[in-house]
């Protein structure tokens, strides 16, 4: 089968949707996920930042150096997986600079957070739609937004990295009305709870943890599914 490089076609209706839903919210900007279709590798992180948003690429940041040093590690580039998130548009917050002068029009500054339940459901179609076509056999979910995605929020990353997750993932029942909620869908996967590459950046000391996990899903991925 020939494999593409570029973003998973979604549907121009589902995406005005999805950005509907999200009138209201602080957010801004608006990305696909992007790499190889078909691909046996999805990875599912949180939000695109500041940085993705203007380049119009997902991981373009720190935090996508660290997924640099992540693919080297598994033997991988960017033209072997697909990389996708939770949300699609840039979750952001905005704070007044400090030294401000009374009477003055204030200075905000402008950084990312992590996006809301509602911010994911709004979004969740888009996602959906990603999985149905780009058709991963293994899914990598990267921090707790993206694994909640998943499989719900019984479980969190600090319990599940590194480990093996058979079975299907959660969907929205109605891809028309996210108020529908999320369903389990019949296809089941691989998924293998990863820690976002932004977390080694605020906490070096899971490199050895992420470093033991990656070296787990190569062989996982070299066992299970000849890559």
């Amino acid at each position: 089968m020939e494999v593409e490089f570029g973003s998973a076609p979604v549907a121009e209706d589902l995406i005005k949707e999805c950005l509907q839903r999200s009138e209201g919210y602080d957010l801004e900007g608006f990305l696909l996920g992007q790499g190889a279709i078909p691909a046996k590798i999805m990875l599912v992180g949180e939000a695109p930042g500041a940085t993705e948003i203007v380049e119009g690429r997902p991981f373009t940041g720190q935090a996508g150096k660290v997924l640099e040093e992540y693919l080297n590690k598994l033997g991988l580039t960017r033209r072997d997986i697909y990389i996708t998130s939770a949300v699609r548009s840039r979750p952001f917050k905005d704070k007044v600079v400090a030294g401000t002068a009374a009477g003055t029009v204030p200075r905000l500054s402008r950084s990312n957070r992590t996006p809301t339940k509602n911010e994911v459901l709004a979004h969740a179609a888009i996602l959906d739609a990603e999985i149905e076509y780009v058709q991963p056999r293994v899914i990598v979910p990267m921090g707790n937004i993206g694994l909640h995605r998943l499989i719900g929020s019984h479980e969190t990353i600090s319990s599940l990295h590194g480990k093996v997750i058979e079975g299907p993932i959660l969907r929205l029942e109605d891809p028309n009305d996210p108020r529908s909620g999320y369903v389990f869908g019949e296809r089941s996967y691989s998924i293998f709870p990863l820690y976002h590459p932004a977390a080694v950046i605020y906490n070096r000391s899971l490199e050895q943890v992420i470093d033991r996990d990656l070296t787990a899903l190569k062989d996982f991925l070299a066992v299970k599914n000849n890559f």
